[in-house]
């Protein structure tokens, strides 16, 4: 299922603007990336990766695939450096955006794949590179693309791979700010399992500060079965602007139905990442009944192209503002300890600022083992 929604989440922006997917510059959303502009953007990182490879002795060989190619910026930079490029990323929409602006279609080929096993023979590649592309998929899903991401490199060869850790500790709102009055506007009822739809919330600031945009402020979800969480983060919308104390904003939250059919309590909190949930400091929660049924209800209406999900709008460098793409950390342990298990070497974990000046973030140069 954590595929289906990733994969669905792609086509959609691939299909609506797809070099802005990639790169979210506020400023050049709605087909206002050029296409030689938005190319040239990826020699910086591409020199990067060089930099790092030559220090550690290694190089990127002749045949290197671009995991979550997008748009194909990385694959045709990587085509100044090795005879052989392959982008694969897993939204057809993606692939046909990468094909239409290939500038080396000689050497460079995009394929599509199901977001499962990657449609290449085991050790077909020299090396693997990977930026700002595994943090946008859910925990499972990003274990299996390293496990995919080790299979297809040849023994000897070399992964580059970019994945956050955590969402870096925000400075603290004072208790007496986390003090939030929601107001339910409309409530989707039923839902089916497992389907994504909008709950429309007024949030007022009852806090004594300004709520500052940017700081991971966010209204958020849980889902209560006879008064015990089955599920405690689900949805999050973000604050549009600064919130001043006694003003409100009316945010959609795209929610989850739960796994399983059944009546359900959808409880409604705001949230400081990384620090508290707001009930912790005292301030009310909203909660209303809501039934889950199995399979999809037709008439759930659809999510606004601004909510569509998750949201994470910290001020990243360069202009990169992911609104609406959700952001997955993964503990550099678990990724040290998963190569290590399968055999590779860590050779080095570089800190970068990738996924945005909100997350700690890391480059792993890894040399493939047998």
């Amino acid at each position: 299922m954590a595929v289906d929604r990733l994969k669905s989440t792609w086509e959609k922006l691939g299909k609506a603007d797809p070099l802005w997917a990639v790169l979210t510059d506020p400023e050049r959303r709605h087909g206002g990336w050029q296409v030689d502009e938005f190319l040239a953007t990826a020699a910086q990182p591409v020199a990067r990766v060089r930099e790092l490879l030559d220090d550690a002795g290694l190089s990127l060989g002749d045949r290197t695939l671009d995991f979550g190619c997008g748009a194909g910026r990385l694959a045709n930079a990587l085509a100044e450096h090795v005879k052989e490029v392959v982008g694969v990323d897993i939204a057809q929409s993606m692939i046909d955006e990468a094909n239409r602006i290939n500038q080396f279609p000689d050497r460079v080929e995009f394929v599509a794949y199901d977001g499962h096993r990657l449609p290449f023979e085991d050790e077909s590649f020299d090396s693997v590179v990977s930026l700002i592309s595994i943090q946008h998929s859910p925990p499972a899903v990003q274990l299996a693309c390293l496990v995919e991401l080790q299979r297809v490199v040849r023994d000897g060869g070399v992964l580059v791979c970019q994945i956050p850790f955590r969402p870096s500790r925000p400075e603290n709102l004072p208790q007496t700010a986390m003090r939030a009055r929601i107001e339910l506007v409309e409530v989707p009822s039923p839902v089916g399992v497992g389907q994504a739809a909008p709950v429309r919330a007024r949030v007022t600031n009852a806090g004594d500060r300004v709520w500052p945009a940017g700081r991971l402020i966010r209204l958020g979800n849980h889902w209560l079965r006879d008064g015990e969480p089955v599920r405690w983060n689900d949805g999050r919308a973000d604050l549009p602007h600064d919130l001043a104390p006694g003003a409100s904003v009316e945010l959609e939250l795209p929610v989850v139905g739960p796994d399983e059919p059944g009546e359900y309590e959808l409880e409604l909190d705001v949230v400081q990442e990384a620090v508290a949930w707001w009930a912790e400091a005292g301030s009310e929660t909203v909660r209303t009944g809501v039934t889950v049924v199995s399979g999809t209800v037709v008439e759930v209406p659809a999510l606004s192209p601004q909510q569509e999900l998750v949201v994470d709008p910290r001020p990243a460098p360069r202009g990169r503002d992911d609104g609406g793409m959700e952001m997955f950390g993964m503990d550099s342990n678990l990724v040290r300890l998963l190569f290590t298990h399968c055999g590779s070497e860590i050779v080095n974990i570089v800190p970068d600022d990738m996924a945005g000046a909100e997350w700690e973030s890391f480059t792993y140069i890894v040399r493939r083992g047998s």
